[in-house]
């Protein structure tokens, strides 16, 4: 049996959206253009999901006509602005939050600028899991809901050189690759991170919506896609995010200063109660205001974004001085993850050669974070391009540096996710199957929730024809996070090596049900039911998991204001 290939979300999926959009709009009011509000600050907007969904999505006319495409070498990071409003109408259901933030999520997850590194996508949830943990001890917002009023948060990484973080409605938030490298501390991520925490939890999105403007939220995903658009052809992306459009649903989903402050303060307290350092916050943003020269002059007092004011700095330095000083070392782990987000934004061959110079750079340079950095990205380098033993070198010359920053008594970690994922890899691929497996296996045991972990013991599973035990794992898995398109790839996967054709079809729709491909989704589990080989119970579970995933497609197109094809 074929596969069935999911439908390229390219230029006709964004086409299809941008007609929603408009269409959206209309339905709501909005008028076809709007005027750029004089003193505005300028955006660059050529990045990939470039605007911070949750308040503002500016439109590409902003963006200077000599400003540097993704691939060039940035000598100064760009910074993403977009304009705040008050919020205003009935707040939508959280219920009704997760699924327009589910629907969205099923658009992007596909796109190519959406990050598949999992020890970068650990690291991000990792740092959320205890933030969410302190916030729960605070008895803060609705951290502590339970049910279907609870947040399931997920944070994922776009690979994008600008300094940017965003939430979407229901928990999700992304942050900009840009952001992680420029980024001095895990607590400078952290901080970010606590303020888009603290918008999700107060509910400053889903006040501004009711119910009556659900289309501006689908058309949300319309946006997100032509940012990534840009990325890549700035022509293609600016066809879906130009004019009135952009500006609209910029002034519909903006936030205001009140909630800004908010998100401020909700962001300090959980940043102080899980651990961080709380001056990692205007640390931040004072270096990225003189990195980039954005000052008062001229810049209303509340700017687009994280607004870089010294009036916001002032505040973030004043609440920091409540606190008593203490020492909060960084891991070397984030060191690590710098050197992955590098990786991940580089993109081409090219951009591979200016990286593996930047990365013979940072080995050199005093600081020993650097020096972290420099060693392991050479070691990514060396394995993206085969030469194994170069990067077995290199990778033991970041362990044997970290041993050295993990000094005893030091509160780092002496095990680092991406040091053990990089060596079961480097392992599987010279052969070493049962090193491998067994490296994965002790990191799994480390970090029980980690993705790269669990997809490294897979792989050697599979490698060495463990098929049982992976699938037996995976099912597990997938019934405990049924939303996670990696162990329905990896169930798939194993189900082909192990020659079960109608639960390799099944576990592929659900692959493609995550990416929002519901035509390819109800296909595959159609060749599945026809396919032969299933016992009753396999049987009955795909018939059941098809009518469902018609009646969900029914319902997202009802939702759209469109009709299922016969």
């Amino acid at each position: 049996m074929q596969d069935i290939k999911s439908v390229p979300k390219t230029s006709f999926l964004r086409r299809a959206l941008a007609v929603q959009l408009m269409l959206g709009l209309a339905c709501s009011g909005f008028p076809a253009y709007a005027a750029t509000p004089a003193g505005d600050v300028s955006v660059e907007g050529n990045s990939a999901a470039i605007q911070n969904i949750g308040r503002a999505m500016q439109s590409p006319d902003a963006r200077p006509a000599n400003a540097p495409t993704r691939n060039t070498m940035q000598s100064q990071p760009t910074i993403v602005l977009p304009d705040m409003g008050d919020p205003g109408g009935d707040a939508l259901s959280r219920v009704d939050e997760r699924k327009y933030g589910e629907m969205i999520m099923r658009q992007i997850r596909p796109d190519p600028d959406y990050s598949n590194d999992l020890p970068l996508y650990d690291f991000l949830n990792q740092m959320e899991r205890r933030l969410l943990q302190a916030a729960r001890k605070l008895q803060l917002g609705g951290a502590n809901e339970q049910g279907s009023g609870a947040y399931n948060f997920e944070v994922f990484a776009v690979k994008d050189s600008s300094i940017n973080a965003f939430a979407l409605p229901g928990g999700f938030i992304g942050f900009h690759t840009g952001l992680i490298v420029s980024a001095e501390s895990d607590s400078e991520v952290a901080s970010v991170m606590g303020h888009e925490t603290g918008h999700v939890l107060q509910r400053h999105l889903a006040r501004q919506m009711d119910k009556q403007t659900t289309n501006t939220m689908i058309a949300i995903a319309g946006m997100v896609l032509g940012a990534l658009a840009m990325s890549r052809n700035p022509q293609a992306g600016a066809g879906l995010m130009q004019g009135g459009q952009a500006v609209a649903v910029n002034n519909q989903l903006s936030y205001s200063r009140d909630a800004e402050r908010e998100a401020d303060r909700v962001g300090f307290q959980i940043l102080d109660a899980s651990g961080y350092d709380v001056n990692g916050a205007p640390g931040f943003f004072q270096r990225l205001q003189k990195a980039t020269g954005i000052m008062d002059k001229g810049v209303p007092a509340y700017v687009r974004t994280h607004p870089l004011t010294t009036d916001r700095i002032a505040d973030m330095q004043d609440r920091a001085r409540t606190v008593a000083s203490r020492n909060v070392p960084t891991s070397v782990e984030f060191y690590f993850i710098k050197a992955r987000a590098r990786m991940e934004q580089a993109g081409t061959s090219s951009g591979m050669y200016d990286l593996k110079n930047t990365f013979e750079s940072l080995s050199k340079q005093q600081p020993i974070g650097k020096q972290l950095e420099g060693f392991y990205g050479l070691a990514l380098i060396a394995q993206r391009q085969g030469k194994i033993d170069q990067a077995e070198a290199d990778l033991q010359q970041a362990r044997n540096l970290a041993q050295k920053a993990s000094a005893p008594g030091s509160p780092i970690q002496r095990q680092s996710l991406s040091l053990d994922i990089t060596a079961s890899e480097l392992a599987l691929a010279k052969g070493k199957g049962e090193e491998a497996l067994q490296i994965a296996q002790a990191t799994l045991r480390a970090y029980p929730q980690s993705y790269a972990a669990g997809a490294a013991m897979i792989n050697a599973d599979l490698k060495l024809g463990r098929t049982n035990d992976a699938v037996t794992w995976l099912k597990a898995r997938t019934r405990a996070q049924p939303n996670e398109v990696v162990w329905w790839s990896l169930l798939s996967k194993s189900y082909d090596q192990a020659g079960n054709i109608p639960m390799r079809h099944y576990a592929l729709g659900e692959k493609y049900a995550l990416e929002g491909a519901w035509p390819s989704a109800i296909e595959q589990l159609r060749i599945a039911r026809s396919a032969g080989g299933a016992d009753f119970y396999q049987g009955s579970s795909i018939d059941a998991r098809l009518r469902e995933m018609q009646r969900q497609y029914q319902d997202e197109l009802k939702e759209q204001g469109k009709q299922m094809p016969g």
